[in-house]
């Protein structure tokens, strides 16, 4: 996987974790909708510790915006989100494409729009009593796992 884009994000601290975690695993992130951008909001500048000066960020309108210019560079798309369809990270096949990623909000998940235009939905197995975890986490998970 190459690319994370991030959907509605509303921590800029979840924002600047994930920056910080894309340059350790060298991704690049594409921001949709109102994330917030190291650009314009100190709080993802100090989460990220400087990797958002060695990571490709680029600001899209709207999701499906950032979903169009991947599809443009030969991604698969995929979401990361629970839905009763979603396929396990586990049980995912592998591509011979690239793959983005699309992570949505902390509290709603991944729009139903976005689900919708996505090539796949993946969701990480839980076998505790919490049905998902923090955006930071679940991306470093994804960004991990569709490495392998």
């Amino acid at each position: 996987m190459n690319v994370v884009i991030l959907e509605n994000i509303r921590s800029a601290y979840n924002v600047g974790n994930i920056i910080r975690t894309a340059d350790a695993l060298w991704r690049q992130v594409r921001l949709s909708w109102y994330t917030p951008s190291p650009l314009e909001n100190i709080k993802v500048v100090k989460t990220s510790l400087g990797a958002e000066n060695s990571v490709w960020l680029k600001q899209f309108d709207s999701t499906a915006d950032a979903i169009e210019q991947a599809r443009k560079e030969n991604y698969m798309v995929i979401a990361a989100e629970i839905t009763k369809s979603s396929t396990s990270l586990d049980s995912m096949k592998k591509s011979d494409r690239s793959i983005a990623v699309v992570f949505g909000n902390e509290v709603d998940g991944v729009l139903d729009s976005t689900l919708k235009i996505v090539d796949e939905v993946v969701h990480i197995p839980m076998k505790g009593i919490k049905e998902s975890l923090n955006v930071g986490q679940t991306s470093a998970i994804f960004m991990r796992a569709l490495d392998q």
